[in-house]
C-alpha cells in the first residue's frame, strides 16, 4: 500500500509539476508578448501627440488637406502604422454647411468596402482632413460609429492627451483601434475644436510579438473572439486610457511531460522517469530563456535593466549602437552621468517614482553619445520592487523631434518675415525696418550680436542698426572702417554672403571689435537694392560652435525684404525732390511771366495811353501833332499786342490748342535755325498727353539748338499699348548729362504724368530721348 501510495503520489506530483511550467511557459510568453504590444501602442500614443502638436504649431494658419497628409505619412511611413486624420464634431443642424465646406458628403463605408452617404443622425464625427489610406481613405467618412471613440474622445478632451478606444472591427472590416487626441485647427478664419485620430490596425499590433504568430489583442473585458482557446494565458496593461488583455494559447502538456506521470504509475521507474521528464522540462524552460535573450539581443530598440541605486545591469547590443558606448562603459558609470545636464534632475526624478513602484508609459530625455552628440530617448518602464529593479524599453525618437524643431524654427521664421513685410507693406520708416530686422534676426539665429550697415564710399560702413553686444562702442548713426579681413570686407568684395570662424590673430578694426567683445564667429549677407550692392546684415556668436548651414539662406531671405523697404524709401525721396523741383519750377515760370508783362506789354499800354491823352490835347490846339501822336499811339498798341501774343505762345501755343500736336511741333520746328523732321500722328490726343508731349520735344530741340552741335534733328512720335512714344533724336557731340537741370526737369514732367523719359548720349554719338505718356483723359 505504501508503495501503490508513493506511486500515486509521484503521479500526482508530476503531473502538477508538468502543468506548472506549461503556465509558467506560458505566461511569460503573454508577458514578453504584452510588452511588445504595450511598446508599439505607446509608439502610436507618441506619434498621435506629435501630429497633435504640428496641428497647434499650425493653429494661426490654415492646414490644407496636402500639408495634414504630408506630414502625417511622414511620420506613418518609418513604424508602419496604417491612417491618420483631423476630425471635428458637426451636428445634424450643421451637415449641409460641413459639406459645402469639404465639397464632399458625410459618407460611411458600406459592405463592398466602399462608401455611401450617411443616414440623418443627431451628430458626426467626420475626418477633414485624412492621410489618404483606410480605414480614413476619403474627406468626411464618419467615424461616429466607432466602438468606444465617444468615451475616447472625453477622456482625451480632459486629460488634454491621448487616449484610446478599444480593439474592434471597424466597418471596414479591419480590426483595430484609434488613438485620439483633442487639437484645434483654423476652419475659414476661426479656429474649431477638433481631434488627431491616428489608426492602429489590430495586424500592427500582433505582428509586433514577433515570436506569437497566434497572440490575440482585445480591450479588458471584453468577450473572447470565436476561434481563441479556451486554455490561454493573458496579460493585462493600460496604455492610453485603455486596458488590454494581451492572450497567448496555453500549450497542453506534451512529450515526457505527459507520459511520465502514466509511466510512474505503470513501472517502477519513477526516479529515471521522473528525472528524464524534469530534465526535459529544464530544457524547454531554456528554450524559453533562450528565446527571451533572443529577443533582447536581436530589438533595435535600447533594452535595460537595471537597480534601484541607478546603474545598468544589463543592456542589449542595440544600446551600444545608440548611445556609442561599449556595455562595459555603460555598466561602469551611474546611467545619469550619461544623461544631458539639463535632463538629470528630470530623470531622477522619474526614477525615484518608477523605484516606488509606478510604471513609466512614456518618459523622454537626452543622453550624450560618446561623440559628444545627443540622442533623445522616449523610456517605457516597469518596475520590480520586490528585486529593486527596473526593466525598460527606450525608443530613439531623435530625428522626429528634430523634424518637429525644424516645422517650429519655419514657423517662427515665417512669422518674423511676415512682421518684417507687413512693417514694410505699411510703408515704415527704413530705420523702424532696419531695427525690426536686427530684432527678428537676433531672436530667431539666438545670436550674441546682429548689425545692419550701410556701405558708404571708401572703407566704411555706415551703422543702421545694432542688438546684442558692444551697443556702446558701435551706436547707431556711427561710422566704422572695414579695412582688413572681416565678413563685412569679403561681402563689399564678393557680393556673396560669407562667414569667419575665428578672428585670432585677424588685421582690422572689425576684427579687433570682435576679440575685444569676445565674438568667435560672424555670418554675412548682402543687402542688394535694385542691382547693387548696397550694405550689409551680419550675425555673430560667442564660442567656438559655429552657426547651422542655411544660416547665411535665412538672413538672405531678411535681406531681400530690406532691398524692398530701401527701395520705396528711395522713390519717397525721389517722388518728393520731383515735386519741389516742379513747384520751383512752376513759380520761376510765374515770376517770369509778370516780369515779362511788366517789361514789355504793360510798358507799352502805358506809353499808349500817354500819347492818347496828349493827342487828346492836341486835337484842341494842332491837328497835324494830334494825328502824329495817334500814329504813335497806334504803333505801341500793335506792338503790345504782338508781345502779349508771342508771350502767349510761350506759355501755350494756340497751334497747339487748335491744330494738336504735330501741327504745334511742325510751328516751333519752323522757327529754330536747324533743319528738323517731324514725323508725328495727325490725331488728336488728350490735352494733357499733348501739352506735356509739346514742351518735352521743345525743350529736347532748344538743347540741341544751344549745345549738342548738331547739323540736323528729328522728332518721332507713334501709339503703342496705350502709350505716346516720343524720341528726338540729333546727330550731335552727344555727352548729355542726364542729371543736368534741363533734363531732369523733362523727367519729372513725364514722371508727373505716370510716365518715364530715357535719356541716351554716348560722347560722339549724338543724343536720343524717349519719352513714354500714357494715353490719360485731359
Amino acid at each position: 500500500m505504501l508503495c501503490l501510495g508513493l506511486i500515486v503520489v509521484a503521479f500526482i506530483v508530476a503531473r502538477v509539476l508538468a502543468e506548472r511550467d506549461v503556465r509558467r511557459d506560458s505566461d511569460r510568453r503573454a508577458e514578453v508578448a504584452a510588452v511588445q504590444i504595450r511598446g508599439r501602442i505607446a509608439q502610436a500614443a507618441s506619434l498621435t501627440e506629435s501630429l497633435r502638436r504640428f496641428m497647434l504649431d499650425a493653429s494661426g494658419t490654415r492646414v490644407t488637406s496636402d500639408e495634414f497628409a504630408r506630414n502625417a505619412l511622414r511620420w506613418l511611413g518609418p513604424p508602419r502604422f496604417s491612417a491618420a486624420a483631423w476630425v471635428e464634431q458637426v451636428p445634424d443642424s450643421r451637415r449641409a454647411a460641413y459639406e459645402r465646406r469639404i465639397g464632399q458628403p458625410i459618407v460611411t463605408p458600406d459592405e463592398r468596402r466602399g462608401v455611401v452617404p450617411l443616414g440623418s443622425r443627431s451628430s458626426y464625427l467626420p475626418a477633414t482632413l485624412v492621410s489618404g489610406f483606410p480605414p480614413m481613405a476619403v474627406p468626411g467618412i464618419d467615424l461616429s460609429g466607432t466602438p468606444g471613440i465617444a468615451t475616447a474622445l472625453t477622456r482625451a478632451t480632459r486629460l488634454n492627451g491621448v487616449a484610446a478606444t478599444p480593439v474592434a472591427r471597424q466597418r471596414t472590416g479591419r480590426s483595430g483601434l484609434f488613438m485620439v487626441a483633442p487639437a484645434p485647427s483654423l476652419v475659414g478664419e476661426v479656429p474649431r475644436p477638433g481631434y488627431v485620430a491616428v489608426f492602429v490596425s489590430d495586424l500592427s499590433l500582433r505582428a509586433a510579438a514577433t515570436d506569437e504568430p497566434a497572440v490575440h489583442i482585445r480591450s479588458a473585458g471584453a468577450a473572447a473572439e470565436t476561434g481563441e482557446r479556451a486554455e490561454t494565458a493573458s496579460k493585462t496593461f493600460t496604455a492610453a486610457g485603455q486596458r488590454f488583455d494581451v492572450v497567448v494559447p496555453r500549450e497542453s502538456v506534451q512529450g515526457a511531460a505527459a507520459v511520465l506521470p502514466w509511466l510512474i504509475l505503470a513501472g517502477g521507474l519513477v526516479v529515471a522517469a521522473l528525472g528524464g521528464a524534469l530534465g526535459l522540462n529544464a530544457a524547454r524552460r531554456g528554450r524559453a530563456q533562450a528565446e527571451l535573450d533572443r529577443i533582447f539581443s536581436m530589438s533595435q530598440d535600447l533594452i535595460a535593466v537595471a537597480d534601484f541605486d541607478g546603474r545598468f545591469t544589463r543592456v542589449n547590443p542595440a544600446a551600444s549602437e545608440i548611445l556609442g558606448y561599449t556595455e562595459e562603459e555603460l555598466l561602469a558609470r551611474p546611467y545619469v552621468d550619461l544623461v544631458h545636464p539639463a535632463d538629470r534632475d528630470s530623470t531622477a526624478a522619474e526614477a525615484d517614482a518608477i523605484a516606488h513602484g509606478k510604471p513609466t508609459l512614456s518618459f523622454e530625455n537626452r543622453y550624450v553619445r560618446k561623440d559628444g552628440s545627443l540622442k533623445v530617448l522616449d523610456w517605457t518602464t516597469t518596475p520590480d520592487v520586490e528585486n529593486r529593479l527596473m526593466y525598460a524599453v527606450a525608443r530613439d525618437v531623435t530625428e522626429r523631434r528634430q523634424a518637429e524643431a525644424e516645422v517650429e524654427r519655419l514657423a517662427d521664421e515665417q512669422a518674423a518675415l511676415r512682421r518684417v513685410a507687413t512693417l514694410v507693406a505699411e510703408g515704415a520708416e527704413p530705420t523702424a525696418v532696419f531695427d525690426a530686422v536686427a530684432g527678428e534676426m537676433e531672436g530667431l539665429l539666438d545670436a550674441d550680436q546682429v548689425a545692419l550697415n550701410r556701405y558708404e564710399p571708401g572703407a566704411e560702413i555706415a551703422v543702421l542698426a545694432h542688438r546684442g553686444l558692444d551697443v556702446a562702442r558701435t551706436p547707431v548713426g556711427s561710422r566704422l572702417s572695414h579695412a582688413g579681413e572681416s565678413v563685412t570686407a569679403t561681402v563689399r568684395r564678393t557680393g556673396r554672403p560669407t562667414r569667419m570662424e575665428n578672428y585670432e590673430g585677424v588685421p582690422g578694426p572689425i576684427a579687433e571689435l570682435a576679440r575685444d567683445t569676445g565674438l568667435e564667429v560672424s555670418v554675412g549677407a548682402p543687402i542688394v537694392v535694385d542691382g547693387r550692392l548696397w550694405g550689409i546684415v551680419t550675425a555673430s556668436w560667442k564660442g567656438e560652435k559655429s552657426p547651422p548651414a542655411g544660416t547665411e539662406d535665412r538672413m538672405a531671405r531678411f535681406a531681400e525684404l530690406l532691398d524692398t523697404a530701401i527701395a520705396n524709401a528711395d522713390s519717397r525721396d525721389q517722388l518728393t525732390a520731383s515735386r519741389a523741383r516742379l513747384l520751383s519750377a512752376s513759380d520761376d515760370a510765374r515770376r517770369r511771366v509778370v516780369r515779362d508783362l511788366h517789361d514789355g506789354a504793360q510798358q507799352r499800354l502805358v506809353h499808349t495811353i500817354v500819347t492818347l491823352k496828349l493827342a487828346q490835347r492836341a486835337f484842341r490846339e494842332d491837328h497835324e501833332k494830334a494825328e502824329s501822336l495817334i500814329d504813335e499811339a497806334l504803333g505801341h498798341a500793335e506792338r503790345s499786342n504782338a508781345e502779349l501774343r508771342e508771350l502767349a505762345r510761350g506759355i501755350l501755343p494756340s497751334v497747339l490748342s487748335h491744330g494738336g500736336l504735330r501741327a504745334g511741333l511742325n510751328a516751333f520746328a519752323a522757327r529754330l535755325d536747324l533743319p528738323v523732321q517731324v514725323d508725328v500722328p495727325a490725331e488728336r490726343l488728350p490735352p494733357k498727353v499733348e501739352a506735356n508731349a509739346y514742351f518735352i520735344a521743345a525743350e529736347a530741340l532748344t538743347n540741341v539748338v544751344k549745345h549738342s552741335q548738331a547739323q540736323r534733328a528729328a522728332v518721332t512720335a507713334f501709339l503703342e499699348d496705350g502709350m505716346l512714344r516720343l524720341e528726338v533724336q540729333d546727330d550731335g557731340i552727344g555727352g548729355a548729362d542726364p542729371g543736368g537741370h534741363g533734363l531732369v526737369g523733362l523727367g519729372d514732367r513725364a514722371t508727373a504724368l505716370g510716365g518715364r523719359l530715357g535719356i541716351e548720349s554716348p560722347a560722339g554719338g549724338g543724343t536720343r530721348v524717349s519719352a513714354a505718356l500714357p494715353l490719360i483723359a485731359g
